[in-house]
Parts: structure tokens; sequence; C-alpha cells
């Protein structure tokens, strides 16, 4: 199978994939193999860098004998922009779920949570996510506070 693309085409490619692998390794030192097949194929591609004329973003890291994005690819590149916006989203989401999941079986405790229908389980949590929602949408994280750790 034979696909063609325009310079413009590899390098959405190109940062889709480097994209891709971020999401896949950032938290992890090693693949494992199923991260490892993504990998493969994010380094095919990264390889046609100077066939697409987009070598300037792409360089051979000698140390661990593979292709990574060069700076210039950081700079030029928006889809950076979309990793960290979707970090940031998924920070605020996760901590208002775990903050609202934690309230809900708290104040109604865990046998009375397990026996709601979806309907009340979602009216009730509901209402704690509209509360973090709302302080954290108000001020941000400056109301966090652990008692015993800092002072406020």
């Amino acid at each position: 199978m034979k696909i063609e693309l325009s310079q413009e085409e590899y390098q959405l490619l190109l940062e889709m994939v480097c994209t891709a692998d971020y999401v896949y390794s950032v938290y992890f030192k090693e693949r494992d193999q199923d991260r490892e097949k993504y990998h493969t194929v994010q380094q095919k591609i990264m390889s046609y860098a100077n066939l697409f004329k987009r070598g300037n973003l792409v360089k051979w890291d000698e140390k661990s004998k593979q292709f990574i994005p060069s700076e210039e690819f950081y700079e030029e590149v928006s889809s950076i922009h979309f990793i960290e916006e979707f970090e940031n989203n998924t920070f605020w989401e996760q901590l208002i779920e775990r903050l609202a999941m934690r309230d809900l079986f708290n104040h109604f405790g865990e046998d009375k949570v397990q026996q709601m229908d979806d309907k009340e389980f979602f009216q009730n949590r509901s209402q704690f996510r509209e509360k973090y929602e709302e302080e954290f949408e108000k001020n941000g994280i400056q109301n966090i506070i652990f008692p015993g750790i800092i002072k406020k």
C-alpha cells in the first residue's frame, strides 16, 4: 500500500504521532509491548522527515538511538498547545470528579450509593460537582488547604 502526502500533510501526521507518543509514554520510564508498537510506527514516520523537507522538526538522538522531535518542532507545531489544553482540562475535571465522588460516599455511605439507581446517583453526584465547579472557577486552587501540612 502506498499513501501519498503533501509536505503539509506529512507535518500534520508527524505532529499527530508525536502527540500520540507523548500520551502513550509521558509518565512511563520504559515502554511495554503495548506502547512499543505505537512508538515503532512513530519512528518510521519520523524517519521520512528529510524526504518531506521537514528535517528541521526531527533529530537523531545518538544516546537513545532514535528519532526525537527537535527544539524547532516544539517551537513551530500547534499540537503542543492541544496537549497543554488537554492536560489542564483533565486536571480540573479529575479534581472535581474525585472530590465529588469522595463527598458523595462520605455523605451517603457506600451502601446507599451502591443502591442508588443511575438517575439518583447522577443527580446527587452533580450537586457535589457543581459546588466544586463554582469554587474552582472563582478561586482556582487558592482555597485548597491541607491542615497540618502548611498553615494558611
